[in-house]
């Protein structure tokens, strides 16, 4: 068993995306042989039930048993065997965990692991680049699973564990900025390219005159580099949230709240007229009072026009002219 290795904390943003991937591991010696001839690796996953408990996982290789644990050896831990949809990940992985320089090298910081930069010699193994470039063979991939056992589903969303649904429900953590939904829509070919093994080589695509990658049947991907994959039996979940209806509620509760409703608008507009009017009256108050204390010129020459014509009323004009030596009063 690896004893160097039980998980890594897997560090996102925002924080509370961050979680602990726990990982049991085991090695295994090989020799030459192992690089001449083909050789089988084989993992039996029996899932756990829904709530926990049971399961195992099983390697062999060639046929032989190398490692395996029940579910009932992680109860000391809390953890179970898993139970949600997988995907297979077939490569060369390295870790700076396994034959690395533990401790760190004094003055070295560990951290950059880049064959070919000098300033990472001090944290790479002495001969470790020189195993690369490196790359392996596969012949087949088969996945075998039992025939009416309700816990060997296939597909990435499976009746108990519905992907999809936790997905529509948490849209933004699947999408990147300016996307508007997680899933993207899958493109065969399109990529720029200046010959067909930018597309794949002949088998995937062609590099068209245009300079534009052009994918074969059954290959998929901007670049033609993925195979046209499908579910040939795809579990589609059930939405059973239920829809607020008006319908739902009954009939009184709905006239009690419609009443409340037109009672609480008409007492704001109520509250809203006497307002105004309140303030309408206090202007027009503060008016007539500013007019009695401050009279403006306009109403003083307006009283004083008043004045003269009054008395212009009160003297009399009188014109006199001579007719036979008589005053005529006129």
């Amino acid at each position: 068993m690896n004893p160097f290795f039980y998980g890594v904390n897997l560090v996102h943003k925002p924080k509370e995306y961050s979680y602990q991937s726990d990982a049991i591991s085991a090695n295994t010696q090989i020799d030459k042989s192992h690089f001449k001839r083909q050789n089988i690796y084989r993992v039996e996953w029996e899932p756990s039930n829904i709530d926990g408990s049971g399961g195992y996982v099983r390697w062999y290789l060639n046929g032989n048993f190398l490692f395996g644990f029940t579910g009932a050896s992680l109860n000391i831990t809390g953890a179970s065997i898993p139970n949600e949809p997988m995907y297979l990940i077939i490569n060369t992985a390295v870790a700076s965990s396994w034959g690395f320089p533990v401790p760190c090298p004094e003055g070295c910081d560990c951290e950059c692991f880049e064959c070919g930069n000098s300033d990472c010699d001090c944290a790479i193994p002495t001969g470790y680049c020189d195993n690369f470039p490196a790359h392996f063979e596969i012949d087949y991939i088969r996945v075998w699973q039992a025939m009416g056992d309700d816990k060997h589903q296939s597909g990435c969303s499976t009746k108990d564990r519905p992907t999809d649904l936790f997905i529509k429900a948490h849209k933004k953590r699947y999408t990147k900025n300016g996307d508007k939904e997680p899933l993207m829509d899958i493109h065969y070919g399109g990529a720029r390219c200046d010959s067909s093994l930018e597309c794949g080589g002949l088998i995937h695509g062609i590099c068209s005159s245009n300079g534009i990658c052009s994918c074969n049947k059954g290959f998929a991907g901007s670049n033609c580099l993925a195979y046209d994959g499908f579910d040939d039996n795809p579990y589609k979940s059930i939405d059973n949230s239920l829809p607020v209806s008006m319908l739902l509620l009954p009939r009184p509760l709905i006239i009690f709240f419609l009443v409340l409703s037109i009672a609480f608008c008409a007492s704001l507009l109520f509250i809203v007229f006497e307002k105004r009017q309140e303030e309408k009256t206090l202007r027009q108050r503060f008016r007539a009072e500013s007019e009695l204390l401050y009279p403006t010129n306009e109403q003083t020459q307006y009283q004083d026009a008043e004045l003269d014509e009054d008395l212009l009323q009160q003297q009399k004009v009188v014109t006199y002219s001579m007719i036979d030596g008589r005053l005529l009063d006129q």
